[in-house]
């Protein structure tokens, strides 16, 4: 074993002599309780000495804590604030008596006085604002000047705006006449527009002790309102359609292409109502996906409308040029008499073609035209359409303008709709969930109304829209056919529609010469 340092020793070590807790505390307390009385007996100030004021500038302020703001762009928010360098009075937070510094401080980045912070909203604190650049009380609204403000009738007037996910029954409730849901809704007519609500649309009650008496509905597009009223013998309710006065005003706008039509149409200023009003007129001869290039350009002439001078939304395209991979298209919007307005080249051809490709906005191809081993039955045969899978209830469009000759259950197919679109062309839509209502058989209907909707009726193994293009009676592919334009302008409307629309062209002549005498060649416009 080693020594010294190394050594280990297992002896017990000797306990230290340690003062008692109790006795320790009892020390101390004899220490302060002497101190104590010892000050007790010094004796007070006399009446020569000087007593230090509060407002004693030559003395030592009384210290306040203060949070210094260095970034703070501007004094705190009161009342009135004193301008930078000449001294605030206070009030001192422990004497109440008030103080001022001697000597005004240079402008620097303001504090917050915790002192002062407490006190903000206490009257009488900071004197009355006399600098021109103290902002005027505001006026009370003068009456009348509100366009959406209740009319002093004696109801109690109150008004709901529309926000996503409201629904009409929910909307009654809140403003407690839910019990006049179903009488409303009863009226039909012009009161039908309550069950098409819209988010931004606007529906005031006005009541007399909790009783409706009238319900105002302004649906969006601010052209019109829809008023409902207690007339008659029994109180029975009673709807009007009202008409605002709309102003429209022309507007010119050019564009230049340089990633996609909605992006830099955007930029121009066009809204998503006007932009979508030109992908449909251009969108026949045009892909917007595919064939847009860079440096293409586009030249619109539309209406803006506006109630009162306020702003309500754009209106329709008038005239339109796209110059699209070297080849400039034109539209002029026209309304032969009797007629609705529709799209026409200068020469008076239509824009659009008399049959739209797919009769579904949303699906894919999941069977092609042509021979085909069945789904079901298990063999090979002609498949004389293209099906079109879709989520049932997907809304069904007529791919032209034409006559309901079918609509029922047709064996396998299900329930069907045909179409005779006239020259010899008809359209069937096969294994609808369900038909439009309001349509039957011998039913005029346009190009792109919705017929139905999709679904799995009839020999189906899921929901899709089984579509078939008949010429003279005989099926053709739909995707590959050749479909022919709309029919054109009648010659007894030329002279007219020529002398409507020149002043159109004359616009879109001018500025886009305007446009290509601004920009060098190989430049683009910002």
């Amino acid at each position: 074993m080693g020594t010294g340092a190394n050594r280990l020793s297992f002896r017990e070590p000797r306990r230290r002599r340690r003062i008692p807790l109790f006795l320790s505390f009892l020390i101390l307390s004899g220490l302060g309780l002497g101190l104590g009385f010892a000050s007790y007996l010094e004796p007070t100030q006399t009446a020569s000495a000087p007593i230090q004021s509060a407002d004693d500038t030559l003395g030592t302020p009384i210290e306040r804590t203060r949070i210094e703001i260095a970034t703070a762009p501007a004094p705190l928010a009161t009342a009135a604030t004193a301008p930078a360098g000449i001294p605030e009075p206070r009030k001192d937070s422990l004497t109440g008596t008030e103080r001022s510094d001697a000597s005004p401080k240079p402008a620097q980045a303001p504090g917050i006085d915790i002192a002062r912070l407490h006190a903000l909203d206490t009257p009488g604190l900071w004197p009355p604002a006399t600098s021109s650049d103290a902002l005027p009380a505001p006026r009370p609204a003068e009456p009348g000047t509100d366009a959406h403000a209740p009319p002093d009738d004696g109801l109690a007037w109150e008004e709901h705006v529309v926000a996503s996910g409201d629904s009409l029954s929910g909307i009654f409730s809140q403003m407690g006449i839910y019990s006049q849901l179903r009488p409303v809704l009863a009226i039909g007519g012009d009161a039908a527009e309550l069950q098409r609500l819209h988010p931004g649309e606007r529906l005031r009650a006005g009541t007399r002790d909790g009783r409706l008496e009238t319900l105002i509905y302004e649906p969006r597009g601010g052209d019109h309102f829809v008023e409902i009223t207690r007339e008659g013998v029994g109180d029975d309710f009673v709807a009007t359609r009202h008409t605002h006065e709309v102003e429209s005003q022309r507007r010119i706008v050019h564009a230049q292409i340089e990633q996609s039509l909605f992006l830099d149409g955007s930029r121009a200023g066009l809204s998503d109502a006007a932009l979508m009003q030109i992908a449909d007129v251009f969108g026949w001869d045009i892909d917007f996906a595919w064939d847009i290039r860079q440096g293409d350009r586009l030249i619109v002439v539309y209406e803006r409308l506006y109630r009162d001078g306020e702003y309500l939304r754009d209106g329709p395209v008038l005239a339109a040029e796209f110059q699209n991979r070297g080849r400039t298209l034109r539209a002029l919007r026209y309304a032969p008499e009797g007629k609705d307005p529709d799209y026409y080249t200068p020469d008076g051809e239509s824009m659009r073609q008399a049959f739209i490709r797919t009769p579904v906005d949303v699906g894919r191809i999941s069977s092609q035209f042509g021979p085909r081993r069945h789904p079901i039955l298990g063999y090979t045969r002609q498949h004389q359409g293209v099906d079109y899978a879709a989520p049932t209830g997907t809304p069904i469009r007529a791919a032209g303008n034409g006559r309901i000759v079918h609509r029922g259950n047709r064996g396998g197919y299900g329930k069907t709709v045909i179409i005779d679109h006239g020259n010899n062309r008809r359209t069937l839509y096969a294994h609808m969930n369900g038909f439009r209502s309001g349509q039957s058989v011998g039913s005029r209907v346009q190009q792109g109304q919705i017929i139905g909707y999709v679904g799995m009726t009839g020999m189906a193994t899921g929901p899709h829209l089984h579509y078939e293009f008949h010429v003279h009676g005989k099926p053709v592919n739909p995707v590959t056919v050749d479909l022919p334009r709309a029919d054109p302008l009648p010659k007894q409307h030329l002279e007219a529609f020529r002398k409507e629309t020149a002043p159109l062209l004359a616009q879109i002549d001018t500025l886009r010469e305007t446009q290509v005498a601004e920009i060098p060649l190989g430049a683009g416009s910002h």
